[in-house]
């Protein structure tokens, strides 16, 4: 697979490609200069640095090695990028996964290179919240692979386990309320996973109450990233297909939409026992 285009590039393509030409560019060589001394033909660099071409790991390797990157972190991080834009094997090694978009993949990468994650869900408990057998009943209501999800929504929650990696949720009060799928039963062990987990040190949990009048951002669920240098911020919006990937100014903004949420909701306390009493009526409905 030594020649990958595609008319749509992932934000981990791009990414990649801004390094690379920003460290040419650097050292004023030219594309023509770049093939001649490591055999990389031209036209393959120059679709890279737009990011609608993918190289192979040692043709990063040979281009960071004609661009002086004697640092170890930064080659290391950069060929890094190199082996996740071109398979996410976490991801795409599985036979029973749904078809992934590159939106979708990327969705995945930052959620699980992130230090900091904001998160508002405007329908259901937030993804790296959510119980398996949840996520699962959730797949099920669109026909996906339930199984899948199940495994997904325990291989995303990693994250969480690997401090100083933190998320800040915002859900929608409906969310406590509405069940994933047909069975109450998903819904009321769900509710109690979530009064446990909001005494996570890494994890911060908020409710927006019904009676919030209306405000940008309300209806649509989405996500933000921080990323350690040298990525920007970017942001997700959610689909009934594929995330759209934001970055850099309109990233920004999403993080802005979602401070100005997070201060109309509940404060940590608050919510803490909102969702508690939640769970505590789903219980009694069910004995």
């Amino acid at each position: 697979m030594s020649w990958l285009r595609t008319t749509q590039p992932s934000l981990r393509s791009c990414w990649l490609g801004r390094q690379l030409r920003e460290l040419r560019v650097g050292r004023g060589f030219s594309l023509r200069h770049a093939e001649r001394a490591t055999g990389v033909p031209l036209g393959e660099v120059k679709a890279a640095e737009y990011g609608t071409h993918v190289l192979q790991v040692g043709q990063v390797g040979a281009l960071l090695e004609l661009y002086g990157v004697g640092d170890k972190e930064k080659c290391d991080l950069v060929l890094e990028l190199a082996r996740d834009t071109r398979y996410l094997h976490r991801w795409e090694n599985r036979t029973d996964a749904p078809p992934l978009s590159a939106a979708a993949l990327d969705y995945l990468w930052l959620e699980s290179h992130a230090r900091h994650i904001r998160s508002y869900s405007a329908t259901l408990v937030p993804d790296l919240l959510q119980l398996p057998e949840y996520a699962e009943a959730v797949a099920q209501q669109s026909n996906g692979p339930a199984a899948w999800w199940g495994w997904a929504c325990i291989e995303r929650q990693r994250v969480l386990d690997c401090p100083p990696q933190t998320l800040h949720a915002v859900m929608a009060e409906a969310a406590l309320r509405r069940p994933p799928g047909r069975s109450p039963a998903a819904l009321r062990r769900q509710l109690s996973h979530l009064a446990e987990v909001v005494n996570t040190p890494n994890v911060t949990v908020q409710v927006l109450p019904t009676t919030v009048p209306y405000l940008p951002g309300i209806d649509g669920s989405f996500a933000a990233f921080e990323l350690v240098p040298p990525y920007g911020p970017a942001a997700a919006v959610h689909d009934l297909t594929a995330p759209a990937i934001h970055e850099q100014r309109r990233a920004e903004q999403y993080a802005d939409v979602f401070e100005q949420l997070s201060k109309a909701a509940l404060d940590e306390a608050a919510s803490a026992d909102l969702i508690a009493e939640a769970a505590k009526r789903s219980a009694n409905r069910e004995e």
